[in-house]
């Protein structure tokens, strides 16, 4: 298997776990996830909402045939991540999502 085609099936992979991990932490909504989406003005409960939606877009990355729809629904997801950050002034946290935000794009790229 050649390089090019490593990264073409592994980067969605590895993406879709990413994302049904943090997903998955999200949900859980430890002391610190809740203090944070409080902090950054949504309702209670609503990292429930944000990790489902995470956990839904990991499994569809790990599916070859609904990897293109993770793909976009990731970016969709992280680009709502980095504009929320960008605005309460989250520095902290824009590095990692910035790093997503670029494996999204590239596991996009990979499947147009």
């Amino acid at each position: 298997m050649s390089v090019i085609n490593f990264i073409a099936v592994g980067l969605p992979i590895a993406l879709g776990v990413v994302m049904i991990g943090h997903g998955g932490a999200t949900f859980t909504g430890p002391p610190l996830v809740r203090e944070n989406f409080a902090r950054w003005g949504y309702p209670a409960g609503f990292h429930r909402v944000t990790g489902v939606l995470e956990v839904v877009v990991g499994l569809h990355l790990l599916i070859p045939v609904t990897s293109r729809v993770g793909a976009i629904g990731s970016a969709m997801l992280v680009l709502a991540a980095v504009a929320m950050q960008i605005c309460s002034g989250d520095w902290e946290h824009l590095p990692l999502a910035a790093v997503l935000m670029a494996a999204s794009v590239a596991a996009i790229a990979i499947h147009w």
